[in-house]
């Protein structure tokens, strides 16, 4: 199982959480409002010098659905330039 967690710019909310339903994640934590910055990305702290928030989802999928749903994340990615969305893979070792 790998654990998928996901930030990306609230514009993209609506977009992010169809994906995940048409792959099939069903179970999700879900964060609406984030403040950040990435390395290649503008501050998003929700002020009046850096406006604007991000969200965050962590799902764990089978290793089964891994490729499918890393393949169409990675489209989405690309889609915007790789800006404002960012997917983070880490192996799940135990669930209690």
């Amino acid at each position: 199982m790998k654990l998928l967690f996901i930030i990306y710019d609230a514009d993209f909310d609506e977009d992010v959480m169809e994906m995940l339903n048409s792959l099939g994640v069903t179970g999700f934590t879900k964060w609406d409002r984030v403040l950040g910055k990435g390395k290649n990305s503008e501050p998003r702290l929700d002020n009046p010098v850096w406006p604007g928030f991000k969200c965050a989802v962590a799902a764990v999928i089978n290793d089964d659905d891994q490729e499918r749903t890393l393949e169409d994340l990675k489209k989405f990615s690309l889609r915007l330039d790789g800006k404002g969305f960012k997917v983070f893979v880490l192996p799940v070792l135990t669930v209690i």
